[in-house]
């Protein structure tokens, strides 16, 4: 743990003009005194620190000082940050910020990384304070080895408390999952973390079990239904949330044909509804009945 600690305050020396033994303390949460030893082991390493007296003062590494920059390409290094400050803005994690300073650092000061032209966002539509505290909560958990205890949402709006071994948080096109064993089926599932009401920590740990530790989303086992819809022109501007646009097959008087295949729930029920009355499915039939049944309830309590 020194040894990275070490490491990670050449990286924030490199990446800031001045920074004080307090600031250094707070942030590796350990005693002014420990930084200032820090501070010499450094020094005897060989890395020039130096200690600035005044208002402004604080540790600061000679200004031409640079750590080798040979592992990684302008372009590169520019990709890597790119990317980690996407996945950052979803997923606050200490560690992941420790990485873009290190990869801020090695770089000389005249001659920073190439601007990038690509913008990555890996964090959903609005305010999502309260979906990375139920995240944080939950990647504690997990490091932690505690199980928790959720109400959970199923697809068909019922709600149950579930005790669950947490094993790992995913992020799916800005949707965040947890893959736990579930105690109440006694197999591992697949969490949609916009779906838990209520989340609680409890003091019971556990051992890991053996089995998947992630869900792959490329080997889902449900079986999956044949859909054929058409869609009404005005639809096109919606359809690439849903499909590929290559694959779509637009008829002359405007209207588009979709094929896919989706394993049947509620989110293909959903989806399709959600396009109202400029979408028709065409195949298979007793997706066409489902539909039209719930119309006939919609319909039922405008009336």
């Amino acid at each position: 743990m020194k040894l990275e600690r070490l490491l990670a305050i050449v990286i924030k020396l490199l990446n800031k003009e001045r920074v004080t033994a307090k600031e250094l303390a707070d942030y590796f949460e350990v005693s002014v005194r420990t930084i200032q030893r820090d501070i010499e082991a450094i020094n005897m390493a060989g890395i020039p620190v130096f200690a600035y007296k005044g208002q402004n003062g604080g540790y600061g590494v000679l200004e031409d000082y640079v750590i080798s920059k040979s592992y990684f390409t302008k372009t590169e290094q520019s990709l890597l940050l790119t990317a980690l400050q996407g996945v950052y803005k979803a997923y606050d994690d200490k560690n992941l910020q420790d990485i873009m300073d290190k990869l801020s650092a090695v770089k000389r000061k005249d001659h920073p990384i190439k601007t990038n032209n690509v913008l990555m966002d890996f964090s959903p539509w609005g305010d999502s304070v309260k979906r990375r505290e139920k995240v944080n909560i939950i990647r504690r958990a997990i490091e932690e080895n505690k199980i928790i205890k959720i109400n959970y949402l199923d697809l068909n709006g019922k709600a149950t408390w579930r005790e669950v071994e947490p094993m790992a948080l995913i992020l799916k096109v800005n949707i965040w999952y947890l893959h736990g064993y579930c105690h109440l089926r006694q197999d591992y599932r697949l969490f949609k973390l916009t779906r838990i009401r209520e989340l609680q920590v409890t003091d019971h740990g556990f051992m890991r079990r053996e089995g998947p530790v992630m869900y792959d989303f490329d080997h889902d086992k449900r079986e999956k239904i044949k859909l054929i819809l058409k869609f009404e022109q005005e639809a096109l501007s919606r359809l690439d949330q849903y499909f590929e646009l290559e694959g779509l097959d637009i008829q002359g008087d405007g209207s588009v044909y979709v094929t896919v295949k989706y394993p049947e729930d509620e989110w293909v029920y959903g989806m399709i509804l959600s396009f109202g009355d400029k979408v028709e499915v065409i195949e298979p039939e007793r997706i066409r009945r489902i539909i039209l049944e719930r119309t006939k309830n919609i319909l039922k309590k405008y009336e």
